[in-house]
């Protein structure tokens, strides 16, 4: 049983028909040419707040596992695909979601220029008419930002996945099942069901429902103290060097005894950098603060993060991501693969940073440091907060979707 819509006016109520959207002639060209026309109506910051404020590109865009009814993609370079269906049989329900699962594959292979390439032939308009359309939204919207967020999120295969359509009731469950069995990919999925109303006017009144929805990003916390004061190879820190964790401070205690001046002000520090600091990836948490000397960034992956720390005595400034255990070293033996790139990518956020890849017997990381001989001035401190801030976001622009996307193939495995 559908549930009813009450219309109410001084003259009463009235009780709304429910109409197949596929009266009328309607079809699911039709609803797809509805959904471009209004994008508000898709319930993107319902299902996920990343994906809010949905702007339309292109309908019937060209992949290699066939034209996708629809694309969208927000301010953030987050982008959404649309598939259509007016529902016939429970058949055809999982042939749409394994239709998606295909695109989203596809996409996962491509570069931003290969997106602006299909969106530009679908409008037939020449130039990056990807970033026109946005920037035509929001024209503060800054063109080099936006085309390295929809080139990370093309490689990590995060995006939305909505397949929209009339009459999804009954099988919801099977359909999500069988999308968690046939994906590895980090992306949010959802059904949306297109409910129409009559008005009493003869115009048709669409309200849309979120019937299912996934989230493959699954955020775990380990918890671990180390030891602190050892140098590892190359002069820098290695990673058990200044990384701790607890509920509290868990500072360990040789350090908790420092002068209370240099702890109070390595907190002033760290509070002026959670200010300057910009991420790009709208989905990755603010670094926290859990002792003396460093933050850390959550990856949403329990075998690596990256953490930024500060280490007077050493006169060293850095950031690391660092893997611990079986499951970590598969994914740092995987990222050795793709070296070249985030070498690249780090590299121009601080050119003149001592960039190094190392392991021990059970750590492996990724670090990059500066050598700050101490004492630090006010003026060291703010440059310090600069750099700690580029290197961080370039970090976590770099490693976040990469270890995600692997992380998701591991566990699915």
């Amino acid at each position: 049983m559908f549930p009813k819509l009450v219309l109410t006016s001084d003259a009463g109520a009235k009780s709304l028909p429910r109409v197949p959207l596929a009266s009328a002639g309607r079809n699911e060209a039709w609803l797809r040419d509805f959904l471009l026309r209004h994008p508000e109506v898709l319930p993107a910051a319902e299902i996920d707040l990343a994906f809010a404020d949905p702007i339309p590109l292109c309908r019937e865009m060209a992949t290699p596992a066939g034209p996708i009814d629809a694309v969208f993609v927000n301010r953030h370079g987050a982008l959404t695909v649309v598939e259509c269906k007016l529902w016939r049989n429970p058949q055809a329900r999982r042939e749409v979601v394994g239709q998606i699962l295909d695109y989203a594959k596809e996409l996962a292979r491509w570069r931003y220029e290969d997106l602006q390439r299909e969106v530009s032939r679908s409008l037939r308009q020449p130039g990056n008419t990807l970033f026109r359309l946005v920037a035509d939204r929001h024209p503060g919207t800054d063109e080099a930002t936006f085309v390295d967020a929809v080139g990370r999120n093309l490689r990590s295969g995060r995006f939305l996945l909505l397949v929209a359509g009339d009459g999804i009731r009954e099988g919801t469950e099977a359909i999500v099942q069988f999308m968690q069995e046939h994906s590895g990919m980090r992306f949010t999925f959802g059904l949306v069901e297109m409910a129409g109303y009559e008005m009493p006017d003869g115009q048709l009144l669409v309200q849309p429902r979120v019937l299912a929805r996934t989230i493959a990003l699954e955020r775990t916390v380990l918890r671990f103290t180390e030891p602190a004061g050892n140098l590892s190879a190359g002069d820098g820190l290695a990673p058990e060097s200044v990384e701790t964790d607890g509920d509290t401070d868990d500072t360990p205690p040789a350090l908790r005894r420092r002068d209370p001046a240099l702890i109070e002000a390595d907190r002033r520090f760290w509070d002026r950098f959670g200010q300057v600091l910009k991420l790009d990836d709208p989905s990755q948490p603010p670094p926290r603060r859990r002792g003396v000397g460093h933050i850390r960034y959550d990856l949403g992956a329990p075998e690596a993060r990256i953490v930024a720390y500060r280490a007077r005595s050493a006169g060293l400034i850095g950031t690391y991501i660092v893997f611990r255990g079986e499951a970590g070293a598969r994914l740092f033996a995987a990222l050795e693969s793709e070296r070249l790139e985030l070498d690249a990518e780090l590299r121009a956020a601080s050119p003149e940073g001592e960039l190094e890849w190392g392991e021990d017997d059970t750590t492996k990381w990724v670090a990059m440091r500066l050598r700050e001989p101490s004492p630090w001035t006010a003026e060291d401190d703010t440059r310090h907060i600069s750099w700690l801030a580029a290197v961080g976001n370039a970090f976590v622009n770099a490693f976040r979707p990469r270890v995600q996307r692997l992380a998701a193939v591991m566990h699915g495995a």
